[in-house]
């Protein structure tokens, strides 16, 4: 078994580490605990924009010669923003781990935000923005999060908006910067590396750092039911379940991932031989689950022509009747945990997996667990556990629901309604 090493540098610093000495790389990444559910509506997108100007440039490097270092060193450098964090990943050859990690933490804490260099990358992410909203299958997503979460930082766009993006300014971003930098910080490492050369490092450069804890605001209950953005151009109709689910930290974590499988992540899966294999109505059908610090999400997506969405009605009504009758089979829930410890075991044969699983246990859970606890967790599921909550995850009067396509919200409330149980 491989061991984990979990030490605080200082207050509000963490650094994480997995060895695999029969590596020839190592992943590492920085976890920021701050994303665009930190942020206010007029300032949307702050984050995700403060992410791309992590590469352009230090008071050392221009942003040239941080991508000459980046591919001579052979690697991968990038990063993300969530709803909840902004991440800082890399990939490179185990001989460059102190000179790799010396360059991230000159890109994190020393980025000059330039002004010029902002407002060029804000035509950027304005453009990123433009895509996004062009493909029916993001901007569904986008607009469940606004139907769920209609008064809460939870319900806005990761990138922003175009018109929260062009009031950015330098001052702004600057001091957004700044307040990113006093956040909670998690260093995560897997691969083959030099543990005391990353850990001396890491302590010298956040000798100085002080932490301010941002104090989150937990969604409440409120929420829509529907919403719908009419898009004539587009050819099929792309909708979107949704409600609210438990935390990561929740015990009912694992028997909801069964769940999902069961319903909607597989190719035997009750939403993908319903639509797809037994009556050819959709292409693109699938259930989803996704947990929070605090909160989650439950829901599942599909997309058809708009002609069969009455079929689909009827289908999705059959599901949910034959769900609440007579539940999930012991054979369905065994091969949904089978298919979801195969896949978590061969998503950890490479190290980037490996070492994003560290930072979110010690985000979420400020622990790691280790990999045959939450095995054992996910074998321990029972028929009767995954069954327990079809009530309150596969109601379809309880769900709220986003469309986009060629339909309006009286079409869509008939359709929600047509599938009651």
């Amino acid at each position: 078994m491989n061991r984990v090493i979990q030490e605080d540098i200082r207050p509000g610093v963490t650094i994480v580490a997995e060895n695999l000495p029969n590596f020839y790389s190592f992943s590492l990444g920085i976890f920021i605990k701050q994303g665009s559910r930190d942020e206010l509506s007029e300032e949307n997108g702050i984050t995700h924009l403060i992410e791309h100007m992590l590469f352009k440039g230090t008071s050392r490097r221009s942003s040239l010669e941080i991508v000459k270092l980046i591919e001579g060193l052979g690697g991968s450098f990038d990063a993300f923003t969530t709803k909840e964090n902004l991440v800082i990943v890399t990939k490179f050859l185990s001989e460059h781990i102190v000179r790799v990690f010396d360059l991230i933490l000159e890109v994190l804490l020393d980025s000059k935000v330039d002004e010029n260099d902002l407002n060029k990358e804000k035509l950027v992410v304005l453009e990123e923005i433009k895509s996004d909203n062009d493909d029916p299958s993001d901007c569904v997503f986008d607009l469940l999060f606004r139907t769920l979460y209609p008064e809460h930082p939870m319900g806005l766009p990761i990138a922003g908006t175009t018109e929260s993006v062009q009031k950015i300014d330098a001052q702004k971003a600057k001091n957004h910067y700044h307040q990113l930098l006093q956040r909670k910080i998690v260093i995560a490492i897997s691969g083959n590396f030099d543990y005391p050369g990353v850990f001396n490092l890491a302590q010298k450069r956040f000798s100085y750092h002080n932490l301010i804890e941002n104090i989150r605001e937990s969604p409440d209950s409120k929420r829509e039911r529907i919403k719908v953005q009419k898009k004539s151009e587009v050819s099929q109709v792309h909708i979107t379940f949704g409600i609210p689910a438990v935390p990561y930290s929740s015990p009912l974590r694992h028997p909801l991932l069964a769940l999902n499988t069961s319903f909607g992540g597989g190719m035997s899966s009750r939403l993908f031989q319903g639509l797809r294999e037994k009556e050819g109505l959709v292409y693109d059908v699938h259930s989803f689950i996704d947990l929070y610090v605090d909160c989650g999400l439950f829901g599942f997506y599909f997309t058809c022509d708009k002609s069969n969405l009455k079929n689909v009605a009827q289908e999705l009504k059959n599901i949910f009747r034959t769900l609440h009758t007579n539940g999930f089979a012991n054979e369905e829930i065994d091969i949904a945990k089978t298919y979801i410890t195969g896949n978590l075991l061969l998503s950890l044969e490479g190290s980037t997996n490996r070492m994003l699983r560290l930072g979110r246990e010690i985000l979420y859970l400020h622990k790691v667990t280790s990999v045959d606890e939450v095995v054992n967790k996910i074998k321990s599921v029972s028929a009767d556990n995954v069954n327990e909550l079809i009530p309150n995850y596969l109601d379809p009067m309880a769900y709220s629901i986003a469309a986009v396509g060629p339909v309006t919200e009286d079409e869509i409330g008939d359709f929600f309604n047509s599938i009651k149980v």
